[in-house]
Order: structure tokens, then C-alpha cells, then sequence
């Protein structure tokens, strides 16, 4: 029978911070898998665009929880009579990283792409800005995330992350995440506000509608990540907040996505809805509707004032081929008259 020696405090903290951000990984990985059922089962005529993404995040968030169970096996039972001071990342360890700089990226498009709608649309210097300024944060994010996957694939150390190059490099990635974030929650807020919209249905509960529908649920968790790792890159607590990171941002896309209502299986965002109010000067449109209805009253009345413009123009034309018509008469008549 193999003598176990007691395990050493940096072996137990290892071990311990593994097991937990797995634990946490594996209950965020179920959450997801449920929402991506509620999601097919409830909108099942919605846009092929969004069915895509939808499972393009299942897909992702699967193999990613997969290659976190193949680190929890490699450290805690194939390695298991050996000492685990310092940790040596693996190649699924390495892979999960890469996933934990895709998934953001895709949930950082999804945002971008709803604020482009939300601040105003093609018609506004606001919602361009907005969007470009997120999808710049983001590509900066996934660069230099790349890159940092690309030095752990080298170093496969825990304690290399404590170089000053490794820690700037991973630090802006995770520092232009964490703006893009703030982006997306301060333009959430502020565009869907109900002075804006007054007479939108806003989701059910205000907690969940401040955390996942206006992302401030992702503000905390990149800003935990950056904290963390920055305060101790060599340690492993980082390890098990970049687990649970990249799952959070898929939940926030499908608890958004989850979050619309539903008309003929078909999901209607929360700036498109109508309220139980009805405002007397407005007719009860929401405020969103009211720009098109003006548009289409302006419409109306143009082609009103075109059809008169139309109609009078060709009695005018009337007018004259019958003047003209009667001026030949009478000229053919004094000409018989003549003749006579």
C-alpha cells in the first residue's frame, strides 16, 4: 500500500480553487443547456440569425465545460499521488482559455448589434459611435486574448502569468472586455429609460432586467476577472473566476433572448412592446412607433397633395383640348359661312 504524504497548503489551495470554479462551470453549464431549450421550445418561428447564435453558444459552452471536466480529472485523479505546488496547464487547460476569449467576443456582436438598434439606428451619429466603440473594445480583447492563450501554450507555468509582459498582455484583454461592458450597460440604461420609453412593457423582475437585460451582470464578473488576476496573476484564483466567466456571458445573451415576449413564435424586443398605458396625445403607440407614424402621416398627405396636383393638371388639359376643339368649330363654320 502506497504512503500518502499530507498535502501542502499551495497543493490544497490548487486543488481546491480547481474543484470549486468546476463545480460552479457545471452549474452555469445546466443553466445554459436550459435556456437553450426554453429558447427552441418557445420561439421557434424567431430569425435563423438568432437560432445560430443560440446554438453557437450551446455548442461552445459544451466543449467548453468538457475540456474543464478533463481538468478536473487530469489534476484531481490522474495526478493525484503527485504534488501539486505548482500547476502545469494541460492542453484542454490551455483550449478552455481560447473559449474564454470566443464566447465574450460573440456576446460582445450580439450587444453591439441590439445598441445600434436601441440608440436611435442608421439615422444617428449616437448608435454608430456606440457600436463601433463596443466592437473596438472587443476585437482589442480577443487580440491580445489570443495572444495571451498563445504565451500560456508556451509557458504551460501558473507562476509565468507573474511576469510583468504575460500580466500587461492578458490585463488589457481583459481591461478592453471589461470597458466594452460598461459600454453596453451605460447605453442599455440610458437609451431603453423610460423617459425615452415610456410606454414599453419592460420585463418581469428588476433585478434580473438590470443584470442580464441591461448587462450589469457582466460588468461584475469581467471586473472581478481583471481585479483578480491583476492583484494575483501567479496565483490560481483567477483559474476558477475563468471557468465561470465565458458561461456567464452565454446565459446573459439567452436570459436576454428569453426574456422577450412571444407573438406566433416569433421574439418581440422589449422596445417594441406596448404597455397597459395609452397616452391620449399619442394614440397609445409606444414611443418607438410614433417616429413611423408620423413618417407614414407625412407620407400620406404628400401623395394626397400629389394626386390633387395630378387631377388638376389633367382637367386644365381638358380644359384647353375642348377650348381648342371649339375655336376649330367656329373657325370651319365662318368658313362655310364664306364660301356661301
Amino acid at each position: 500500500m502506497i504512503g500518502l504524504s499530507p498535502p501542502s497548503p499551495a497543493e490544497e489551495e490548487n486543488l481546491i480553487v480547481i474543484f470549486l470554479g468546476f463545480v460552479l462551470a457545471t452549474f452555469l453549464y445546466g443553466l445554459t443547456f436550459f435556456q437553450m431549450y426554453l429558447y427552441f421550445s418557445r420561439y421557434s418561428n424567431d430569425c435563423t440569425r438568432i437560432k445560430v447564435l443560440v446554438g453557437a453558444l450551446f455548442v461552445l459552452d459544451t466543449t467548453s465545460t468538457g475540456l474543464a471536466s478533463g481538468i478536473v480529472y487530469h489534476y484531481l485523479i490522474a495526478m493525484f499521488y503527485v504534488s501539486m505546488d505548482v500547476i502545469y496547464a494541460t492542453s484542454s487547460f490551455c483550449i478552455q482559455g481560447l473559449f474564454s476569449v470566443i464566447i465574450p467576443l460573440i456576446a460582445h456582436v450580439f450587444f453591439a448589434g441590439r445598441l445600434y438598434i436601441v440608440c436611435g439606428g442608421p439615422t444617428t451619429i449616437t448608435s454608430r459611435s456606440v457600436r463601433i466603440v463596443v466592437l473596438l473594445c472587443a476585437f482589442i480583447a480577443l487580440v491580445f486574448g489570443l495572444i495571451s492563450v498563445g504565451q500560456f501554450f508556451q509557458q504551460r507555468q501558473l507562476s509565468a502569468f507573474a511576469l510583468p509582459s504575460m500580466v500587461v498582455i492578458a490585463g488589457i484583454s481583459q481591461g478592453f472586455a471589461a470597458v466594452a461592458n460598461i459600454i453596453i450597460c451605460v447605453a442599455s440604461c440610458w437609451s431603453l429609460r423610460p423617459a425615452r420609453y415610456p410606454d414599453i412593457r419592460k420585463p418581469e423582475g428588476v433585478l434580473r432586467n438590470l443584470i442580464v437585460n441591461r448587462g450589469l451582470g457582466l460588468v461584475v464578473i469581467q471586473l472581478a476577472y481583471f481585479g483578480i488576476f491583476v492583484a494575483s496573476p501567479g496565483k490560481p484564483y483567477w483559474i476558477a473566476v475563468q471557468m465561470v466567466t465565458p458561461r456567464i456571458y452565454a446565459n446573459t445573451v439567452l436570459g436576454l433572448l428569453n426574456s422577450r415576449q412571444v407573438r406566433h413564435g416569433v421574439g418581440v424586443n422589449e422596445e417594441e412592446t406596448f404597455s397597459d398605458r395609452h397616452d391620449s396625445r399619442n394614440g397609445g403607440l409606444p414611443s418607438i412607433l410614433r417616429f413611423h407614424q408620423q413618417s407614414l402621416k407625412v407620407q400620406t398627405q404628400q401623395s394626397s397633395s400629389f394626386s390633387q396636383q395630378g387631377e388638376s393638371s389633367r382637367g386644365s388639359e381638358i380644359e384647353e383640348a375642348s377650348k381648342s376643339y371649339t375655336d376649330e368649330q367656329n373657325l370651319e363654320s365662318i368658313r362655310s359661312h364664306c364660301s356661301a
